[in-house]
């Protein structure tokens, strides 16, 4: 069983960006400290929604001031940058840490970041499928080239050399494509926290059945489930808390991604659209039930109600690399106290799949 801590980097209403930052950091001191295995951050641009631009120099800063803690980009947008230079980051990060450095990357949802940085977000799927290979191949060989359609340069020796014998990956699925195409290949999957058991476990098994077709041990493939999560022995104030907080993330989220006003218009991203369309049958957009869903699915609540949710969700999947974001726990002090409450009264609890 493993535990992670993901740190969205929200800058809330009212707050200064130091406050967020300086908050940041010290909740991966934190994580350290109250037994966490990795601290996990999310890349985001021009918004509020998150404020950790380059995970790369975030992780070094946090490896920096931890010792045993392993720290992971929860992703990186693969395609918005070139992948030698990515593949150097990778590497810098993997020596300097000795091995405590975890690459996670997406392929990237919002429009925003491809018209900025000039890349077709039409093209994202390839790119990202692309520049990954030559990554993780690079890692492994310290040589690294491209004639493909997306990119071209002439084979380069990188440096530094790899520290680890094998870097940990793992890449964000939430369309049945992007989960077909890491099963062939027999690599991680973070599932995520939008999405409900029954989802979870439809697509553990596509993605088992296409691996075990390609000849991997599926038993030797770690996985991540992402949730939010708020334990008190309070369950009320516990979703009272999430409530507030997510209220206000989420009209951040929604802000996000209509930055250019034609940012819906972009083809290639089917699911994502068809996952809106339900949220609006659903009557998600309303933010007070989105936010009541979101508690119903993820551990909020009391230690008991969190358990058997998470426990719920490992049956159904397989998955026992569990990864939370607390920060909708209100002020540090309170999103701290709830980490605490987690790896003290949920997380030594929680059983491998029955």
């Amino acid at each position: 069983m493993k535990f992670g801590n993901i740190c969205f980097s929200y800058q809330p209403p009212g707050e200064t960006h130091k406050q967020v930052m300086d908050r940041f950091i010290r909740l991966g001191v934190a994580s350290e400290e109250l037994g966490f295995d990795t601290y996990w951050t999310l890349e985001h641009h021009f918004t509020e929604f998150g404020l950790t631009g380059n995970l790369f120099v975030a992780a070094a800063n946090l490896l920096g001031r931890t010792k045993t803690l392993q720290v992971g980009t929860m992703g990186v947008v693969l395609p918005t940058a070139h992948p030698v230079r990515q593949l150097e980051d990778v590497l810098l990060l993997d020596q300097m840490s000795k091995g405590r450095f975890n690459f996670g990357v997406v392929r990237g949802l919002y429009h925003k970041d491809f018209r900025v940085f000039g890349v077709n977000m039409e093209d994202s799927r390839g790119i990202t499928q692309s520049f990954h290979t030559m990554i993780i191949d690079g890692v492994k060989t310290g040589r690294i080239s491209s004639d493909g359609e997306h990119i071209e340069f002439p084979e380069v020796e990188v440096y530094p050399t790899a520290y680890s014998k094998e870097l940990p990956t793992c890449m964000t699925a939430e369309s049945a494509s992007t989960t077909e195409w890491l099963a062939e290949r027999g690599l991680p999957m973070v599932l995520s926290w939008i999405i409900g058991t029954n989802e979870k476990k439809a697509q553990m098994e596509l993605y088992n059945e296409i691996a075990i077709e390609h000849g991997h041990d599926i038993t030797k493939i770690d996985h991540c489930m992402t949730f939010i999560c708020s334990v008190d022995n309070d369950s009320n104030k516990a979703r009272d808390v999430c409530r507030a907080f997510l209220a206000n993330w989420y009209d951040s989220y929604v802000n996000a991604t209509n930055i250019f006003n034609d940012s819906n218009q972009t083809r290639g991203y089917d699911y994502h659209k068809g996952q809106w369309r339900d949220f609006v049958l659903k009557g998600h957009t309303n933010s007070n039930r989105r936010v009541d869903y979101s508690n119903e699915i993820n551990p909020v609540g009391t230690p008991e109600e969190c358990i058997s949710i998470i426990q719920r969700d490992i049956d159904a999947t397989g998955i026992t690399n569990i990864t939370c974001g607390f920060e909708a726990n209100g002020s540090e002090e309170e999103i701290v106290a709830s980490m605490g409450r987690f790896m003290t009264q949920v997380a030594p609890f929680l059983k491998d799949p029955s």
